[in-house]
């Protein structure tokens, strides 16, 4: 009898080699359940100390079936800005590529109980300007949204951390993305569901239930303010964090990850 196909080898195979894959490998998860038993064996076997989370959206149509509306995703890579210099961010050449900016918190301590906006500061101790790498080596992996993202380590390929932003304000200054100096988004973080609490509320809440392991010191990637915006190799986005901050980074291929 023959094994039953895993799309955990297929993943990691392209993840360690930095080459796409013809389409997102069978058989997909078909639960939420699924596809986080998929991200923790494949998280496993990449070998790699978790550096952070990250947050996502589920599709609008599937909140009330799923009743979730965010998913989650391992961060493997940090890295920091240098000053006014773009960054570099690495996306699987033929897979799928993103940019998001984002705002970045570093957990001081694991929630042990519901996070709110008035108790927010007791979990964190930096908050930062940052892009969200998102990128898969799955072309079509936003066509088996939310599952294939989840699997695929949330599709996360990494954070750059830029400048530091004050605790009272960071959540309601107004965000601009740009691609190649043109407009592609605007927000402000607050606007995302219930904001960046929010975003390390459903965290801690996934933690609780064994989903995910927060660890002291881990940063939390709070949501796409400004969407998310596809990147091809060579192109350079920028990030407008009201006066707060400006960053940059620039998109090249992805040549496989080491732990």
């Amino acid at each position: 009898m023959p094994d039953t196909p895993d799309p955990v080898a297929a993943l990691l195979a392209a993840r360690l080699s930095g080459q796409a894959l013809p389409a997102f490998p069978t058989p997909v998860p078909a639960t939420l359940a699924e596809a986080y038993d998929v991200q923790q064996r494949l998280t496993a076997a990449l070998g790699a100390p978790v550096l952070g989370w990250k947050v996502g959206r589920i599709p609008p149509a599937l909140v009330e079936t799923l009743g979730a509306e965010r998913v989650a995703g391992p961060v493997l890579r940090v890295a920091e800005l240098d000053g006014d210099r773009p960054g570099e961010v690495l996306i699987f050449r033929d897979g799928a590529g993103a940019i998001e900016s984002e705002v970045m918190l570093r957990l001081r301590a694991v929630p042990d109980r519901r996070v709110t906006a008035g108790d927010g500061a007791r979990w964190v101790d930096e908050i930062r300007a940052g892009f969200e790498v998102a990128s898969s080596p799955a072309p079509d992996v936003h066509n088996h949204a939310p599952y294939g993202i989840i699997a695929d380590i949330g599709i996360n390929n990494g954070l750059l951390l830029g400048p530091q932003l004050d605790h009272g304000d960071f959540a309601t200054l107004g965000v601009e993305t740009q691609i190649d100096g043109v407009a592609v988004g605007s927000g402000r973080a607050i606007d995302v569901l219930d904001g960046p609490w929010g975003a390390l509320d459903f965290l801690a809440d996934l933690h609780r239930r064994g989903v995910i392991e927060l660890n002291r010191g881990q940063w939390i990637s709070a949501g796409a303010i400004t969407g998310v915006h596809p990147i091809a190799i060579g192109q350079t986005a920028t990030a407008r964090f009201g006066a707060a901050a400006t960053i940059a980074c620039t998109a090249a291929a992805e040549t496989g990850f080491h732990a």
